[in-house]
Parts: structure tokens; C-alpha cells; sequence
């Protein structure tokens, strides 16, 4: 394989050096076999081996390759699932137990770049959640009383504050989070990947899993060229997790959007005078960052057609322009598709699924820091620490519904951003009443 491998991207464009690994070729043994070179794999990878643990990963393409090198880089606690639904469905113990699985997500992070003397991949500080629509003057203690309940460190900000911030009529109310940061998400890859080879870890790229037999007490995964035995197997590749497995039935590829633009000078910072990962609260909300002193790093969109747009570009400086019209003549540089793993229950597909087979994935639309939490609850159930991926039980790994689920999540995508833009049309109707 060769550097094409990887999409086009402003992060591939950055991204550091990257020798190539050679395939799994031969037979090998290993306490764990890791399938997938992402986030999750990685982190699972580095986390047996500081346990003394013997691990192989395999990878289909090349390390962060796939969602894990191309998402927003956003890294923060909470789910995809709202905090509310998980404490109304799971109550506020189990709830709490989530939330704080997800704030260990972020210090795993945080922790592995300060060891791996990789400060460099840390690109800023700080998360603001804003709304399109106005909360209400309870806002600020429903949300004090939720961050209590969750044990969070979110803080409300009120519309004027955020205003002065970002120059912008569409935003009202946020939740600002300090905790919060942002990364390089392809060269954090990169880096976990390098630091889990130098920890032990074989790491094989170019290599896909075909085959997934139990026998006896271990676990045979074939490749095209090798095959591993281990006691333990990790799926945790995401959307791209082949047919070895009825794990890979469980998980939708949904595709989001990111772009890159030019660089704008000081209008940039005119109209967004706050550095942190800015992301508003609707369904399929738009999600961005300063990247590069004055380049404007924007996501968005959900859709499952994971085909590329003929008019990427034009969509994405439409999205931006939208919020933020001062900007004016907006060049997209880069502009590329992210395909995640998503599932039905909007939480991730962590746990033991069969003796000695873990799952770790379906982590679209989660974070960062969330494939790092759940790597860390494989890992300590792997070596029998403790049992904390129980916590991600309940939601279990249904079938997602093959073409017939991805239709209907389309379709629950589209009425769920109808309800967003009636919410923002009827607001926006009552206000000019207000006013007239």
C-alpha cells in the first residue's frame, strides 16, 4: 500500500510521517487479537499491553484510516444518547456510572499525550454546546441540577454571553465545559499506534479479518495470509467490520461531513471569538473549530448514503454561511465525508458478546474520548479488574436491520431535522410577533 490510501483530508495533508506496517503473514499466538486499526483498537491495544498483555491488531486499510482520522476531533464526556433519556431509562446510578465512564474517556486522552510527550496533537481548550432555540429562563438551574445529577463540570452560559462570542443571531443559551479539548484526531492515531508498537503491540496493516472461529477454549482469526490464536478477541472496527462476525449486523454506516476552508485573516476572528469546539444542539447540528490560526474546521450532516456529494463544497460553505453570512466569499479547501458506526440505541457496542469475544465499537457520533472509555472497560474486563462494561449492558448488539434499518434511520433523521427547523421557524415567527 502507498500514502493514497488515505482520503483526501486537511488531517491527511498535516499528518505526521507514517511508515507503512507490513501484513499478518504466517501463524502467530497472542493473549489478544485486535480487529481494527481506529480509536478503539488502539486504545484497547496500548492499555492490555501496559498490563503486560500480548496483542496483536490487525488492520483492513491503514491506522486511522477510517472515522478515527477524519471526525471533528471534539474530545468531552456524555454520549450521543442525551444525558436526560439515559437517566430516564436507566436511572440516575447507572446514568451517573456512564457519565463517568466517559469523563475516564478523557483522561485516558488526555494522559496518553502527556506520555507519549505529544502535546503538539492537543490543538485547544474548552467545549460549548449552543442551542438554536431559547431555552427558557429556568435554563441556567435545569441545567445546575443535571450537571449534579450526571456529576459533570458544564456550565451554563446565557445568550448574551454567548453572543459576545460568536457574532451570530441563530445561537441562544450554551453549556460550556472546560474539560473539553481538541485533537488531531489522524495524528493522535498515529501516535497511540506508534506508542502501543514501542509498548509490544504487533500492529499489521493491509490485513482484513475473514474468518472468526471458537475452538476449544481460544479464538482462530484468519486473514488472507496469516491467522492468529488467542484467548481473547476485540472487534472493534467500527463501520468496516466485514462478515466475520453478527456484530457487523448490529452497527449502521451513517455518514457526517467536514470541511476545511482557506485561510480568512482577522474576519475569522471577528466572528468567532472564542478558540474551544463549538457544536449546537440539534439533532444533526453543525459542529467546528479554529484550526490553524484562521482556518475554519466545520462538520455536520447525517445521512446513511455514504456516497460523496457531487457538491460537497457548495453544501458545506452553504452550512456555514448560514450561521455565520459576515464571512462572505468562504474557499473550501478541503472537504471529505466521515463514515461512523452507528447503532439504533444511540450508545456504543461495548462488552464481553461471547466468551472471550468483546465488542468496542459503533462509536459515531460519540467522540473521541468515548472510544477510549470504552477500550478501558474492555480492557479491565479482559484482565479481570472488574466488570465496569456491565455498565454498557442494556443496550446490547440487535440487529440494526440491514438495508431495511438504514432506510428507517433515514427517515427518522428526516423527521427529526423537521422537528429542528419547525422548533427554529416557530421561534423565530413568535419573536416577529413579539417585535411587531
Amino acid at each position: 500500500m502507498s500514502d493514497i490510501a488515505y482520503p483526501a483530508s486537511w488531517y491527511a495533508a498535516t499528518r505526521d510521517a507514517n511508515p507503512e506496517r507490513p501484513s499478518l503473514t504466517g501463524r502467530v499466538t497472542a493473549d489478544v487479537a485486535i480487529v481494527g486499526g481506529g480509536f478503539a483498537g488502539l486504545h484497547t491495544a496500548r492499555l492490555l499491553a501496559m498490563r503486560g498483555l500480548k496483542v496483536v491488531l490487525v488492520e483492513r486499510q491503514r491506522i486511522g484510516w477510517g472515522a478515527s482520522g477524519r471526525n471533528g476531533g471534539f474530545v468531552g464526556p456524555g454520549f450521543a444518547l442525551r444525558s436526560g433519556a439515559l437517566i430516564e431509562r436507566l436511572g440516575e446510578d447507572h446514568a451517573r456510572g456512564l457519565y463517568a465512564q466517559s469523563q475516564r474517556g478523557v483522561e485516558i486522552v488526555r494522559s496518553s499525550l502527556k506520555e507519549m510527550g505529544r502535546s503538539d496533537i492537543m490543538m485547544g481548550w474548552g467545549r460549548l454546546s449552543v442551542s438554536r432555540t431559547d431555552q427558557g429562563p429556568d435554563f441556567a438551574e435545569r441545567s445546575r441540577v443535571l450537571a449534579r445529577k450526571l456529576g459533570a463540570t458544564f456550565e451554563p452560559w446565557e445568550t448574551d454571553k454567548v453572543r459576545t462570542l460568536l457574532t451570530t443571531g441563530r445561537y441562544f443559551q450554551g453549556l460550556h465545559d472546560a474539560a473539553g479539548f481538541q485533537v488531531h484526531p489522524l495524528n493522535l492515531a498515529l501516535a497511540l499506534a506508534s506508542d502501543a508498537e514501542r509498548r509490544g503491540v504487533q500492529v499489521h496493516e493491509a490485513t482484513e479479518a475473514r474468518a472468526l472461529e471458537r475452538r476449544g477454549t481460544e479464538w482462530q482469526l484468519r486473514t488472507a495470509k496469516g491467522e492468529i490464536t488467542a484467548r481473547h478477541v476485540v472487534l472493534a472496527g467500527n463501520a468496516d467490520l466485514g462478515r466475520i462476525h453478527r456484530l457487523s449486523g448490529a452497527v449502521l454506516p451513517v455518514a457526517t461531513y467536514v470541511a476545511v476552508t482557506g485561510k480568512f485573516g482577522p474576519r475569522l476572528g471577528e466572528a468567532i471569538r472564542w478558540r474551544g469546539a463549538i457544536g449546537d444542539t440539534r439533532r444533526a447540528g453543525d459542529y467546528y473549530r479554529i484550526v490553524d490560526d484562521d482556518r475554519l474546521l466545520w462538520g455536520g450532516r447525517i445521512t446513511t448514503d455514504t456516497r460523496e456529494p457531487s457538491r460537497l463544497r457548495a453544501m458545506m460553505r452553504a452550512d456555514i454561511l448560514s450561521v455565520y453570512p459576515q464571512l462572505g466569499d468562504i474557499e473550501i479547501e478541503y472537504a471529505w465525508p466521515c463514515i461512523m458506526g452507528y447503532a439504533l440505541h444511540k450508545m456504543p457496542q461495548v462488552g464481553e458478546i461471547e466468551p472471550g469475544l468483546w465488542a468496542c465499537t459503533a462509536f459515531g457520533g460519540h467522540g473521541v474520548a468515548q472510544t477510549a472509555a470504552g477500550a478501558d472497560a474492555v480492557a479491565a474486563g479482559i484482565a479481570h479488574e472488574d466488570d465496569r462494561w456491565r455498565l454498557f449492558a442494556p443496550f446490547g448488539t440487535a440487529w440494526a436491520g440491514g438495508a431495511l434499518g438504514r432506510i428507517g434511520t433515514q427517515l427518522v433523521y428526516w423527521k427529526l431535522q423537521t422537528s429542528d427547523w419547525w422548533d427554529e421557524k416557530r421561534q423565530a415567527k413568535n419573536a416577529e410577533t413579539l417585535r411587531t
